[in-house]
Parts: structure tokens; C-alpha cells; sequence
């Protein structure tokens, strides 16, 4: 009968050394390392990190003494919990499958207007759909209050958004948490690498509604008057995720943020490293990427990523100057005055 198990406990992990051990505590009940070791000609080392692994998969446990016994579990009990397990994991990669080929269909155009650009409960595919379409962002960000581990979760695609010139606004309302008293301490700390306007209201950002039987937070996220995405939220928990393409809708949601009554208005500047380039342009004209490198000490792809900000934002111009060695022009940057 235990041969005919053999296969299944391949199936599910087990090497042949692990399942000659589990073999014999099932006809032994229970037994030491060195009780087994003696059996089954294993050396003690073999023994004990191959017991350590079945005891992992809830196969057998041990009781500690100075001769650890080793026991095993009905192995009914044992062996259907491991098969409800997989039976688990692998629901869930289905569902993320299928939730995946959902939205791969949105983006390349199908059910792209009446349907759900996306509908997630897997929080990290969600993520990775939410950052995709940051990157893709050309013109203009807008958010409602949202919970701090999602900000810090999506502030790498909001600090490459701002540097290629993207107008970021992030309007919140205290009134949007119960247990967050500092929230503005703690979003211009975790976006300070990034230049927007933070905007506190009266009026709560985000609409109530019910969630698996709690009062959650709708936050939104809009992206370049197109995409609506639709965060649950309670203070730092998130739960679910909505997405429509729908310019109409993006543009009412605006208006909706931008008639609350304000409260603070924080237009956050530069960061450090970016001021110090355009102090740099300000006082050397026609100054050269080398030479912005050298006294920066900012180079390669950093340097090229702000200098395309600030030209973005009108701040600095570029223009080319023939070289004197007879070779490619070279770029110089000249600070615009208003």
C-alpha cells in the first residue's frame, strides 16, 4: 500500500530519501535520529535536515529532549492538508491568470470603452498594472487621498512621471482616516523626491461604501484626462482595485477635487539634486553636460533624466555648438528668464 503512495509523495516535493524517512516513522509511529539513521544506513546529518523538511510540510512533528523524538501525524489529516494547499495555489495562479489575460485584452483595445480596464483582488497584479500605466503617463497625475504603503509602493513611476514633466496634484482631507493624525508629514516625506502640489480640503477626497462588511475608503488615481483607477482603502490597508478608460469620467472627477474648499495649498519644489543642477545652469551659460557632471557630481542616466525634466518644464533650453576638435556637436544649457 505504501508503494502505491510513492508517486503522490513525488508529486508533491518529497525526494526519495525524504519519503523512505517518512515511510518509516508511518510503520514506526515514532523514532530519534539515530533510531532512523541505524535503520536505514542514512548519516545524521542526512537524517536530521531531511526530518526538519518533512516536519516543515506538516508531515510529522518532533518533541524536543535530548534525544529528539520524532512523531507522526495521521497521515489522513497530513497528506489533505498538503493537497488542499496545492489545490489553493493553484486557484490562485488561474485567477491571476485569468485576471492577467483581462487586462492584457484592455490594453490592446478590446472591451476598451464600455468595459473594465481592470477589476483586481490580487493587490501585487494590481500594482504592477497601476505602475505600468504611471510610466505611460504624459501629461498630468491627479490623486485623492490614498494610503501611505500604496504611495510608497508607486513612488519610483511617480518620480520618473515628474521627471519627464508630468504636473502631479495630490488632494486629502483629514477627514479621510481614522487612525492617521500626521498624514502630511508622512506623504511629503515619502514623495519628497518629487516636485507637486499637495492640496489639503475641507470636504472629504474619497467616497465611503462598504467592503466585505467595513466602511472603506474609494480613492482614485487619475492618469492624463484617461484612465480612472479606483483604490479600497482604509488608512494603510488596501484592499481592491477598479480601472475604466474613460475621458469623461476622469474629467468630471477633477472638478469634483478641484471645488472643495481648500484649506493648504503645498507646491513641494525640486529636490536637492535637481536644484543644484539648475544653480549650476544659472550661473555658467552654455554650459556643457560634462561640465553640469563635474560640478553637480550627478552623471550618466540621473543627469539625463533631470536635464530632460527641466527642459520639459521650460526651465532650462538646449542648444548644440560645433565642436572645436571637428566632432559631434555638443549640447549646452542655458537657463530660461522669465
Amino acid at each position: 500500500m505504501l508503494k502505491q503512495l510513492w508517486r503522490y509523495l513525488s508529486e508533491i516535493g518529497l525526494s526519495d530519501i525524504q519519503i523512505h524517512l517518512y515511510e518509516f516513522i508511518l510503520r514506526n509511529i515514532t523514532a530519534t535520529i539515530n533510531e532512523i539513521k541505524e535503520a536505514l544506513h542514512y548519516s545524521y546529518a542526512q537524517v536530521n535536515y531531511n526530518m526538519s523538511v518533512l516536519e516543515e510540510k506538516g508531515l510529522i512533528f518532533s518533541s524536543k529532549g535530548k534525544d529528539k523524538q520524532y512523531h507522526r501525524i495521521d497521515p489522513k489529516i497530513a497528506l489533505n492538508r498538503i493537497l488542499e494547499d496545492r489545490y489553493k495555489r493553484y486557484q490562485e495562479q488561474i485567477n491571476a491568470l485569468e485576471e492577467y489575460l483581462k487586462a492584457e485584452e484592455s490594453e490592446r483595445g478590446a472591451c476598451y470603452k464600455h468595459l473594465t480596464f481592470y477589476h483586481y483582488s490580487d493587490v501585487n497584479l494590481a500594482m504592477e498594472n497601476i505602475i505600468k500605466l504611471i510610466k505611460n503617463a504624459r501629461e498630468e497625475i491627479c490623486m485623492s487621498s490614498l494610503p501611505p504603503t500604496f504611495l510608497k509602493n508607486i513612488e519610483g513611476a511617480l518620480h520618473e512621471a515628474y521627471l519627464r514633466g508630468v504636473k502631479i496634484e495630490l488632494y486629502y482631507s483629514t477627514r479621510d482616516f481614522i487612525e492617521i493624525t500626521n498624514y502630511f508629514e508622512l506623504i511629503t516625506n515619502i514623495l519628497r523626491r518629487i516636485r507637486l502640489t499637495i492640496i489639503e480640503t475641507e470636504e472629504k477626497t474619497c467616497q465611503l461604501l462598504r467592503y466585505n462588511d467595513i466602511i472603506a475608503n474609494n480613492g482614485i488615481l487619475l492618469i492624463d484626462d484617461l484612465y480612472f483607477n479606483s483604490i479600497i482603502y482604509l488608512d494603510e490597508n488596501f484592499f481592491h482595485f477598479n480601472g475604466f478608460t474613460d475621458s469623461h469620467l476622469v474629467k468630471t472627477v477633477k472638478k469634483f477635487l478641484r471645488i472643495k474648499t481648500v484649506m493648504k495649498r503645498v507646491k513641494m519644489e525640486h529636490p536637492e539634486s535637481v536644484k543644484r543642477v539648475i544653480n549650476i545652469i544659472q550661473e555658467n551659460e552654455g554650459i556643457s553636460t560634462r561640465e553640469i557632471g563635474l560640478k553637480s557630481k550627478i552623471s550618466g542616466t540621473k543627469l539625463r533624466e533631470i536635464l530632460d525634466s527641466l527642459l520639459a518644464e521650460g526651465i532650462i533650453k538646449e542648444t548644440k555648438s560645433k565642436s572645436t576638435m571637428g566632432g559631434k556637436p555638443r549640447k549646452e544649457y542655458s537657463f530660461i528668464k522669465n
